[in-house]
This record gives structure tokens, C-alpha cells and sequence, in this order.
């Protein structure tokens, strides 16, 4: 759906836009209105896809607005 009087974006500003996002409803709402589709992601309990092993302390904790941001980065990068 498109909305009326918005005008897309360049992958460069997409980018700078996505990055300058302070709240998840921010970053939705530039992923609907410039159509960008993620992929779902799916836990490695979930599927039979052998689990990835981290070295240790390597451990990254990252909030949910960054795991989304990084998501969203990739699929724009992909398009």
C-alpha cells in the first residue's frame, strides 16, 4: 500500500534513515511505508538446522531495536 504525499527514499538515505530510528514503532513504520519485506528468523531448537557455537566470550547482547535495525539494513542491502 502506498501511502499518499510520501516520496520513497534512495538506498543511502533509507540506510541514514534506518539508523537515525530511536523507537521500534519508528522503524516499522519506514519498513511499511517504503514496502522493504523481512525475513522471519527461526530459533535453531525450532528446525533441524545444526545450532551455531560462539567462541568464548563471545557473547552479544543487542536490544531488540538494533536485532531489528541490523535485519532491516539487510534486507535493503539485498534489494
Amino acid at each position: 500500500m502506498e501511502v499518499l504525499g510520501y516520496k520513497k527514499k534512495t538506498k543511502l538515505e533509507l540506510l541514514k534513515a534506518v539508523e537515525n530510528c530511536k523507537s521500534i514503532s519508528q522503524l516499522c513504520a519506514l519498513v511499511q511505508h517504503e514496502g522493504i519485506t523481512i525475513q522471519m528468523q527461526c530459533f535453531g531448537l525450532a528446525s533441524n538446522i545444526p545450532q551455531k557455537k560462539l567462541a568464548t566470550g563471545e557473547l552479544v547482547v543487542k536490544s531488540p531495536l538494533d536485532t531489528l535495525k541490523e535485519r532491516v539494513i539487510n534486507a535493503i542491502n539485498s534489494k
